[in-house]
């Protein structure tokens, strides 16, 4: 029998919760992308750019959410190896978002705020017990 992303080799359709996983890591790997046009446009837009800067956080944010895509299509697929990059990204995520929560503005306050609840929402799936069966148990 043939598998595609909605099926486990003879088990019927994968857990809501290996999907909503899947697509979780997804956006946050479009978020990425996303930051990184904003982060570009705004450079381009300031005369006193700092481009080096600018060009590091494009090269690290496009290789690692080009990790996440395969990681997402690694979820759905049930590879063991899709887990610790998703436990890696929400550590630094959660890390990231609980550090400069304090120091940053109102509206910034919000934008982390919404990293660090993506991060345990995330953090959640992955240690739910479907998502746990799927990734590691089944591949024993």
């Amino acid at each position: 029998m043939t598998t595609d992303d909605s099926t486990i080799e003879g088990d019927g359709p994968l857990p809501a919760q290996v999907r909503l996983l899947s697509t979780a890591v997804l956006v946050e790997a479009l978020l990425m992308v996303g930051f990184i046009v904003v982060d570009i446009t705004s450079a381009v837009r300031s005369v006193d750019a700092e481009w080096g800067a600018v060009w590091f956080v494009a090269v690290v944010l496009g290789l690692w959410s080009t990790g996440l895509l395969l990681v997402s299509r690694g979820v759905l697929a049930g590879r063991r190896w899709a887990f610790t990059p998703i436990l890696f990204t929400q550590g630094l995520f959660g890390i990231a978002g609980l550090t400069f929560f304090g120091a940053a503005a109102p509206v910034a306050r919000v934008v982390w705020g919404l990293v660090i609840v993506g991060a345990v929402v995330v953090l959640r799936l992955l240690f739910s017990r479907e998502v746990r069966e799927h990734l590691i148990y089944a591949n024993s």
